[in-house]
């Protein structure tokens, strides 16, 4: 047993320099002063301190961030950054830094992390669409922005294990031909739905607010979509989880909303083509200021005429 809970937790850390070392954009630069923030770690060489653990720790995926902020997991993070430190000093010492390969990589991802940097640039100095141009958008758009109908259910359910056999649906459906009854009744939606074992009990039956091609299950949607009233009750249906009964709460009928309500859907719908845009802008005034040959494959510029004896 505490063989195995080694194996865990060295697993975990070298998951955790693995992440660390994948996360970071560049060559890690160990820290040989603390400055002004407060020092967390020392070791032959360097320091890490608290702002050098906020920021690795904002690259984490959320799961890693949360488990390694407080407590034991913090000290473990500490650890983990004091490791790839030492790791890169070892690095450095056997010269693999200089190696071209190497070199050559932190090129690339430097001229990458630029290009980036500048187009957002760009793009924070452009200027946003004026109201009039969201407006034109949007009305030459309209179908992206459109909204089907959607129906509003309830529903009372029974489930039923993954496996079961025969009789373990029978003895469902006849619970669920019982809360149909009761439904048909006038018993209040909720106090079925109570009754069932769906998630929706405790939602007072409310099972969501969904559109044609959104039910996952052919039986489902058809016995919706033929419910044609509020407080109508469908035969008893079925999926993979279940069988049970499905009740019309609203139907909300297909429209197009307003300008004002999709405002911000509008906005991010305009974006891409802003961004390419500036994206075009730039590269053409670029190529104004550049003198530009391009070769076609044989060493000779493109379009230069063929010489002939």
């Amino acid at each position: 047993m505490g063989h195995q809970r080694g194996s865990g937790v060295w697993l975990s850390i070298s998951s955790l320099l693995l992440s660390l070392a994948c996360g970071r954009a560049g060559t890690p630069e160990p820290s040989s002063t603390a400055g002004t923030a407060p020092v967390v770690a020392r070791f032959d060489g360097g320091v890490v301190t608290q702002d050098e653990v906020l920021r690795e720790s904002q690259r984490l995926p959320p799961n890693l961030r949360e488990r390694f902020e407080t407590g034991p997991g913090r000290q473990e993070f500490i650890r983990s950054l004091v490791d790839k430190r030492l790791l890169f000093q070892e690095a450095t010492r056997r010269g693999i830094p200089q190696d071209e390969e190497i070199r050559r990589q932190v090129r690339e991802l430097e001229e990458r992390l630029s290009i980036q940097a500048l187009l957002a640039q760009e793009e924070k100095a452009a200027a946003a669409p004026t109201e009039a141009e969201a407006r034109a958008f949007y009305e030459g758009h309209l179908e992206r922005f459109a909204q089907p109908e959607r129906l509003r259910l309830a529903r009372a359910w029974v489930m039923v294990p993954s496996g079961s056999g025969r009789p373990v649906w029978e003895q469902a459906r006849q619970r669920a031909e019982s809360l149909r009854k009761r439904l048909l009744a006038g018993e209040p939606v909720a106090k079925v739905a109570a009754s069932g074992d769906g998630p929706e009990r405790a939602r007072g039956g409310e099972w969501g607010l969904l559109a044609r091609g959104e039910f996952g299950n052919a039986e489902l949607e058809k016995a919706a979509l033929a419910l044609n009233r509020p407080g109508a009750v469908s035969a008893v249906v079925q999926d993979a989880t279940g069988v049970g009964v499905l009740v019309l709460q609203e139907r909300r009928p297909a429209r197009v909303p307003p300008f004002e309500e999709v405002r911000e859907a509008v906005a991010g719908q305009m974006a891409p083509g802003a961004q390419r845009r500036v994206f075009e802008q730039l590269l053409t005034r670029l190529r104004a200021a550049s003198s530009v040959q391009l070769s076609d494959g044989t060493g000779s510029p493109a379009g230069t005429p063929d010489v002939k004896p």
